[in-house]
């Protein structure tokens, strides 16, 4: 069989995205021009590969394809004479190698299965080397999400945090297609073989261990990581034991203090954590309106476990538990994105900005970007910054974002999905109507449909961008003003009369939008949508508006933070009581928290309430095995009704261990169950 006929067989499988991703659109473009233009014709054919001219230039390519292929032309990179000569030879221009009798587009798509599944551990580390295959290994260990697998004419898998994919349409290791330049793409193509073999079942030996004696700086990391656990579990049993109603300013200063330090030995996880926990504190100690000991003390479990864990994993924490820093980011070739408002916030610890949301419809996720500094940075104004230049080149400012599509080239994200404002990203903006709009967003109906994803253990952390949704209600109940919690509320029904109420709290950086709110009354225009955060709070859907979907009105997409009242410009008497009676900011946190307790069994919602009480009031002074015999008396209910996890309490662990373990049960039970 002919090198040509051979070549030929596997160019025929190369689609459009497939030509793309070897070069560019325009050079694409201009290779099809050569291709009406020039002269091409095979010159030689060797049997492993074949040479094709184009024109006065000659190009080599072989079974490995256009990625491999070679051009006489002084061109270092793919250059126009390679895609022309593939395109000619893939339109047919040489017979390709005859498929086996019967063979169809799934049979082909099956050899390509066979060749992947066929690359064994020294295949792929002879063509990576150990370190490379190593480093595959780790990344696939350590992905947030699976890759995406797809087949049709080819195979190809797609790595959702760095929107990465990679073609494979035959030709060996060197022929697997990444559609972007990345780094060591020798190490990629390894990752892309072990994850479809893991897909299906193979998964291929480790390898072996590194071998080396720990440097000075390690050892002394790990110490200060053992030192900083002992310390943080001890500040942990203290807010229980003094009783989270009666916490000191030397609790919260402890607080921060263990918070830098876990970010300074790279527990970024807990370092966040013991941010939140020190946030609530000082809400607390100012008496707060915002303040919240409940969901408090429900921080200081989950810390208290995930210390536990870290403890039990010393010297191996695995990604999941160490989290990973804010500043961490992954370049992605093309980002194609739906901008959907932004919202001004500012958080009890002192720091304000603006969170702009977009909606990524290929990787099926909402994307944030995010400008804050501290509140006493002069200069910089949250609601300001919605009309100042910015982020990328070629968006005039965030607010042009809104309703429209914007492609982003050369994006930087972030794990938790957080969009960079780095100079390198470009972005191209076009206009988004009509239809067109609400059949990007993953538009929701029934309220069923909003179960957040559940943070069922310290290894499988909550989704925030799965909060973020557009809501299309059947109906709606009256806007209401809540004086006591200094918030408004909009109640919105779906089709089966389950209801989720959007809130606002009273900020001056949100008063446009409780204006704008209170002025719908809670009537939603026909057709229309509203883009939120949901989560569930202690049972109820509960969500943050951030703008209206009116796909009936010129610009569809209404920020509610930002645009004008397209029916009124009466100034809002709610608002404008409020400050002239000088009501004080209620401080909102850029990120949401979930706390997904549904319907528990009573005897489970009977033991919180135990650990509720005595770790409000403080177990320090308790009677001896007062707390322990409450304890074993709730743990004896729950596992009457089958809960066999609440085994007998240890009666040698101090009442406050006791307290924080039996209420991160109950959370797991609760988000379980809920």
């Amino acid at each position: 069989m002919s090198g040509s006929a051979d070549v030929a067989a596997v160019l025929a499988r190369y689609d459009e995205d497939a030509w793309v991703a070897l070069a560019n659109r325009g050079l694409l473009r201009r290779a099809r021009k050569d291709l009406e233009s020039s002269s091409v014709r095979v010159v030689a054919d060797h049997g492993a590969d074949v040479e094709v001219g184009v024109g006065e230039v000659t190009v080599r390519i072989g079974v490995a394809g256009p990625s491999q292929a070679t051009c006489s032309c002084p061109s270092a990179v793919i250059c126009q004479h390679i895609l022309t000569a593939g395109l000619w030879l893939a339109a047919g221009a040489v017979a390709p190698a005859a498929p086996d009798a019967g063979e169809s587009a799934s049979g082909a798509a099956d050899a390509l299965h066979a060749e992947l599944m066929g690359f064994d551990v020294e295949t792929l580390t002879a063509y990576a080397g150990l370190p490379g295959y190593r480093w595959a290994c780790q990344a696939l260990d350590d992905a947030d999400e699976p890759p995406v697998l797809t087949r049709d004419g080819y195979l190809s898998v797609t790595f959702p945090r760095r929107g990465l994919t990679a073609r494979y349409l035959g030709g060996g290791l060197d022929a697997l297609l990444l559609d972007e330049a990345v780094p060591h793409v020798e190490r990629f193509r390894v990752a892309v073989v072990l994850a479809w073999q893991r897909a299906h079942g193979l998964v291929l030996a480790p390898p072996p261990p590194l071998k080396s004696r720990p440097s000075e700086e390690s050892r002394s990391r790990v110490e200060s990581r053992q030192r900083l656990r002992g310390t943080v579990t001890a500040v942990l049993h203290d807010t229980v034991r003094v009783g989270i109603s009666h916490l000191s300013p030397a609790i919260h200063e402890r607080l921060v203090t263990s918070a830098v330090w876990a970010q300074g030995v790279e527990y970024h996880r807990l370092a966040l954590l013991m941010r939140r926990i020190a946030d609530e504190v000082e809400l607390l100690l100012a008496r707060s309106a915002r303040a919240d000991d409940l969901a408090l003390l429900d921080e200081v479990a989950v810390a208290h476990a995930l210390v536990a864990a870290l403890d039990n994993a010393a010297g191996e924490e695995p990604p999941t538990l160490l989290g990973r820093a804010r500043a961490s980011y992954d370049q992605v070739r093309r980002l194609d994105l739906v901008g959907l408002g932004g919202r001004p916030w500012r958080t009890g610890s002192g720091y304000q900005g603006l969170t702009c949301l977009f909606w990524d419809a290929a990787g099926s996720r909402m994307l944030t970007w995010t400008d804050a500094r501290p509140d006493t940075l002069p200069g910089f104004a949250p609601r300001a910054r919605w009309t100042q230049p910015g982020p990328w080149t070629g968006l005039s400012t965030p607010a042009a974002a809104t309703g429209r599509r914007i492609v982003l080239t050369h994006a930087q994200v972030s794990p938790d999905g957080r969009l960079s404002g780095v100079e390198a990203t470009t972005a191209a903006v076009t206009e988004l109507r009509g239809a067109a709009l609400l059949d990007a967003l993953p538009v929701r109906e029934s309220w069923g449909e909003l179960a957040v994803r559940r943070a069922t253990g310290l290894r499988d952390p909550a989704d925030q961008s799965s909060m973020w949704t557009a809501l299309r209600a059947a109906g709606s109940l009256p806007v209401q003003w809540d004086g006591v919690a200094q918030t408004l509320r909009w109640p919105l029904l779906d089709g089966e009369g389950d209801v989720l109420t959007l809130e606002v709290p009273w900020s001056r950086l949100h008063a446009h939008a409780i204006s704008r709110i209170e002025a719908l009354g809670g009537a939603l225009p026909q057709g229309a949508g509203v883009v939120a955060r949901v989560q569930r709070v202690r049972g109820q859907l509960v969500g943050e508006p951030l703008s209206l979907v009116l796909p009936e009105r010129a610009d569809e997409i209404d920020a509610l933070h930002f645009d004008p009242d397209p029916g009124s410009t009466a100034e809002s008497a709610l608002v404008a009581g409020l400050l002239a009676a000088g009501a004080a900011d209620r401080p909102t946190p850029p990120d949401a928290r979930v706390d997904d307790a549904g319907l528990v069994p009573a005897p489970v919602a009977a033991l919180r309430s135990i650990v509720e009480q005595a770790a409000q009031r403080g177990c320090g002074g308790t009677v001896p095995g007062e707390v322990h015999s409450r304890l074993a008396q709730g743990h004896a209910a729950a596992r009457a009704v089958g809960l066999s996890v609440f085994a007998e309490p240890d009666p040698s662990i101090t009442p406050a261990e006791s307290l924080l373990r039996s209420l991160y049960l109950v959370q797991q039970v609760e988000r379980a169950l809920g």
